[in-house]
């Protein structure tokens, strides 16, 4: 937790026009309060221009009293926060609470609209200042991404040794959860995707029995979390030489976008000119009507945030110096295969900083 980061967020509630502002979002409300904790409902925070407050129950009490440091932690019976922000509200003379809209649930938003009445009123904010705080990564957070990183190469360094032909999706993808927590890791920071041949051509493959195969092209997209923070990365092997020669030249493709991406990003540029970046590549190749996904996002606390590499984005979010994206383009040919490349890059100010340093050579000697 920065207290530089408190306080811009306290700048910007008070430009809101609000007394104070709910966080239920769990990762935002760990950012903030320094006591990492995903579970959703375990934690919430309430920042004022004095008052900081985490809620939690008793199961996490001791653990949050610990380690949320400078931070007031209640818990109140029953899980419900509702009363006990009422309460602060008639202390403080609190009468404008904002709130994070897409971040609660009908029955809790009543609960508090309930508590509050005659008292304060809410106003929802379908995002707040706090998800552009998580872009730039402080120094502490960088130091722990890039032991997710470490964690993540050596990892896959090992798969590279280990796989063999015959082996099943789930084997492989079993051994990688084993390896990350061996070296130091909590958990994956997702289930690992491991698509081979035909279930390369779906993105988000669930790992399977199918039998892994000589010459065919293989996707393994992996990440570890050390310390709640993510790291994310794809690459595409094949054991022994491509059973066809379009294997190959398809992956080229796909490894020559997201390296064009990666030398043309920068501080300043925004999503859509990123995601412009690789796509362009592709079209190129005549090969743009399977690539079904944005070209990156965000990794942090969650495997997911901002900002993202799409053409959805909007042209004036600037991408800053500090942040780390995903730089991952695809082809995907159902009925046939397909294939995946991605890298976590630091944006600076004159380029990028590769994180993932895995290699980048699609056969592997079987």
């Amino acid at each position: 937790m920065s207290q530089e980061s408190i306080q811009l967020f306290r700048n910007w509630i008070a430009e809101q026009g609000l007394d104070a502002f709910y966080v239920t979002q769990p990762q935002n409300a760990s950012y903030l309060s320094g006591w990492l904790n995903d579970e959703a409902g375990a934690i919430a925070v309430l920042v004022s221009a004095e008052q900081q407050v985490v809620f939690t129950n008793l199961l996490y009490a001791e653990v949050a009293r610990k380690t949320a440091i400078g931070w007031e932690v209640q818990t109140p019976s029953a899980r419900d926060y509702s009363v006990a922000i009422a309460d602060l509200a008639r202390q403080h003379g609190w009468q404008k609470i904002g709130f994070e809209s897409s971040e609660i649930s009908y029955s809790d938003y009543e609960k508090l609209s309930s508590a509050g009445d005659g008292l304060f009123t809410l106003r929802p904010y379908a995002s707040s200042i706090v998800e552009t705080l998580r872009y730039v990564k402080q120094p502490y957070e960088l130091e722990l991404l890039r032991k997710a990183f470490e964690i993540t190469d050596a990892t896959f360094a090992h798969i590279r040794e280990w796989i063999q032909p015959g082996m099943t999706e789930k084997e492989v993808a079993w051994e990688i959860h084993r390896k990350m927590v061996e070296l130091g890791a909590e958990s994956p920071s997702f289930d690992s995707i491991v698509a081979s041949g035909p279930n390369g051509s779906m993105p988000h493959a669930v790992p399977g029995e199918r039998r892994i195969q000589r010459g065919e092209l293989i996707t393994i997209d992996m990440g570890a979390r050390y310390h709640g923070y993510c790291a994310d990365m794809t690459r595409t092997i094949c054991l022994g030489e491509p059973a066809e020669p379009r294997m190959r030249e398809v992956y080229e493709t796909v490894l020559r976008s997201a390296k064009t991406c990666e030398q043309g990003l920068h501080a300043g540029i925004n999503g859509r000119e990123g995601d412009a970046l690789a796509r362009n590549v592709l079209e190129e190749a005549g090969l743009a009507q399977y690539y079904i996904h944005s070209t990156g996002h965000g990794v942090g606390l969650q495997i997911h945030e901002g900002p993202n590499l799409s053409q959805r984005a909007s042209e004036e979010i600037k991408i800053p110096a500090g942040s780390i994206v995903t730089v991952e383009p695809g082809v995907y040919i159902p009925g046939w295969t397909g294939t995946r490349f991605e890298d976590s890059v630091l944006i600076k100010e004159d380029g990028v900083e590769v994180l993932t340093q895995s290699p980048t050579e699609l056969v592997i000697p079987r």
